[in-house]
């Protein structure tokens, strides 16, 4: 009696995982945004065809947690409570289309990519958390912001890119042209990219700014062993 018992236990949590687990898809009616910001532990696929549409794909029993809104031109996705309630989703997959994009903003540990390019005069990227972004950009300035362990993989063309970690970040240009570049690293976070005209930076701690390039380095200031330095 007690092994059909215990056997019927574990078929019953069985069936509880494999329903907790099973995944739904859905398409929610968006409009009127030229940015995105996601906060959770999602996998967010952009693409930039002159569209616009959201389509979640995860796991059946969050789907009414997921919170999507526009807001002063930002496309939000994000859990109605705090996302640390959902860490162990099986499926966590949102996919949005775009006319354009010029902000993108992810906090957590998910990550963002995007299919197409970034268009703007002042492009701004901002992540926060362990996640990773990855797009291309062609903007006048650019702003490049990181608190946290993430990493931001950007490539293409910009006037002036500013760029900010606090922690251990890392910011991989290396197919990004800039013509200046101002950098303030606090912590171990890295900067690199290429540079034509200057590169300026504030470094606190052991973070480094390694550019290529025929640019110059400009006004620095070092509080620790990191550095700015030409790339061999």
């Amino acid at each position: 009696m007690k092994k059909l018992i215990f056997s019927l236990m574990a078929s019953l949590l069985t069936v509880s995982i494999a329903f907790n687990a099973s995944a739904q898809t859905v398409t929610r009616n968006v409009s009127g945004y030229n940015g995105i910001a996601c906060g959770g532990p999602f996998n967010v696929f952009i693409k930039i065809d002159g569209t616009e549409s959201l389509k979640l794909d995860v796991d059946a029993n969050v789907v009414d947690d997921i919170k999507t809104e526009v807001e002063n031109g930002i496309l939000k996705v994000e859990f109605k409570d705090h996302w640390k309630n959902h860490r162990n989703m099986q499926r966590a997959n949102i996919y949005i289309t775009a006319k354009s994009l010029g902000y993108l903003a992810n906090s957590g540990s998910g990550n963002a990519t995007v299919d197409g390019t970034m268009t703007a005069e002042n492009a701004k990227i901002a992540l926060s958390g362990s996640g990773n972004i990855k797009t291309a950009v062609k903007s006048g300035t650019l702003d490049l912001k990181i608190s946290g362990s993430g990493s931001i993989d950007v490539k293409g063309s910009t006037g002036m890119a500013d760029c900010r970690i606090s922690g251990s970040g890392e910011i991989n240009g290396k197919s990004l042209r800039t013509e200046t570049v101002e950098a303030s690293i606090a912590g171990s976070g890295n900067i690199n990219l290429i540079a034509s005209k200057t590169v300026s930076a504030r470094i606190s701690g052991s973070g480094s700014v390694v550019y290529s390039g025929t640019a110059t380095i400009g006004a620095t200031r070092y509080a620790g062993s990191g550095r700015v330095s030409k790339a061999d």
